[in-house]
């Protein structure tokens, strides 16, 4: 019974790991084989295996593997579409005490040109980056996001990126700042929404540059802007029963449209509306909006509403910056009524030559 219980299968690992080095992407598929001895004293069984990604392939022994022989398990790593650094583990399972086994391969895929402009499509000098903004979508004051964009050092020597444009509410990193030959490095944006500048839509603009670590280089220096975007809105989930009955209510006497009627170009036409609140609590005002490049103008003469009281908010509308014939653009209203924090005001109009 002793000797059953001893009599039993091991795996020993003759190698875990495989570094393909710097290879081309239109190379294509590479593999590298790992041998396995069965030490044990019964016949060695690969149950299954599994790995991370379709990029990665994986061939080993059906059969049972004999008391002191050596197998072979073959790992197949496709770098299509998939330029950098890269790091890619299989998981072996065997009918042994331990069971499973980890085995590694790395690399670093330079890649083609085609698929640098697929993936890399802004550039800066040598420094190609993934995208030409960060949108942070909508985001409650008081809330705090990170996101992140990648670059990568299409050039032969090692460069040193930097990115400039910092504000209160705007925290940029760039990790690594050093970056060698065909690596990549990652833009981290952390946003600050309590210090945005603006209720509703802010946008900023960063500056990523690089220049080369070592002179002369065969690295170009360049510079290239990365667009952040981000709606800041009022948080109003965390109201009580008893706050909401009281809280502000918005009403415009203008409905969902304002129209200019028929303009002259050269003009610059207001209108007026009345913003009156009708709840308990005081309205705020946040913010009056149009997209820029519109020509319009906007102002209130209170942004503090208190109840039954009515703000006056006027609209210029210079009809030569109109693009057109046609006045449509939409003004947007952001205030504290939390069942109508944000309401959509079209203007309108039919814009004729002098």
């Amino acid at each position: 019974m002793a000797m059953a219980a001893s009599a039993q299968p091991e795996v020993t690992w003759l190698e875990r790991h495989h570094d393909f080095g710097v290879f081309k992407e239109q190379d294509g598929k590479v593999n590298c084989a790992m041998r396995l001895v069965n030490t044990g004293t019964e016949p060695l069984m690969i149950v299954k295996v599994q790995v991370g990604c379709g990029c990665t392939a994986i061939d080993y022994p059906q059969s049972p593997i004999q008391p002191g022989d050596t197998a072979t398990v073959r790992m197949t790593y496709n770098p299509s579409g998939r330029p950098g650094e890269f790091t890619k583990q299989a998981l072996i399972f065997t009918n042994t005490t331990s069971k499973r086994s980890i085995l590694e391969i790395t690399g670093n895929v330079i890649p083609t040109a085609a698929t640098l402009d697929k993936q890399y499509p802004v550039k800066a000098g040598s420094l190609l980056i993934s995208q030409p903004s960060i949108p942070f979508g909508e985001l409650n004051r008081g809330e705090n996001k990170t996101l992140y964009l990648s670059a990568y050092n299409a050039s032969t020597d090692t460069i040193v990126v930097t990115v400039d444009g910092a504000l209160p509410h705007l925290k940029p990193a760039i990790v690594p700042d050093t970056v060698p030959p065909a690596r990549v490095t990652a833009l981290t944006v952390h946003y600050l929404t309590s210090h945005a500048p603006l209720w509703g839509l802010n946008t900023d603009t960063l500056n990523l540059s690089c220049a080369p670590l070592h002179q002369p280089s065969s690295a170009i220096a360049g510079s290239a802007p990365v667009h952040v975007m981000a709606q800041v809105m009022e948080r109003f989930d965390q109201l009580t029963d008893k706050q909401r009955q009281e809280a502000p209510v918005v009403s415009v006497d203008c409905g969902d449209r304002i129209d200019y009627g028929t303009l002259t170009r050269g003009q610059t036409v207001s209108r007026t509306f009345k913003v009156t609140n009708k709840g308990k609590s005081t309205l705020a005002i946040r913010r009056l909006w149009v997209p820029a490049g519109e020509g319009i103008t906007m102002s209130a003469n209170r942004t503090e509403v208190k109840h039954g009281k009515s703000a006056t908010v006027t609209v210029r509308v210079n009809t030569d910056t109109i693009d057109g014939n046609l006045l449509n653009v939409p003004l947007t209203l952001l205030c504290n009524d939390p069942s109508k924090p944000q309401l959509t005001i079209r203007l309108v109009g039919i814009i004729d030559k002098k």
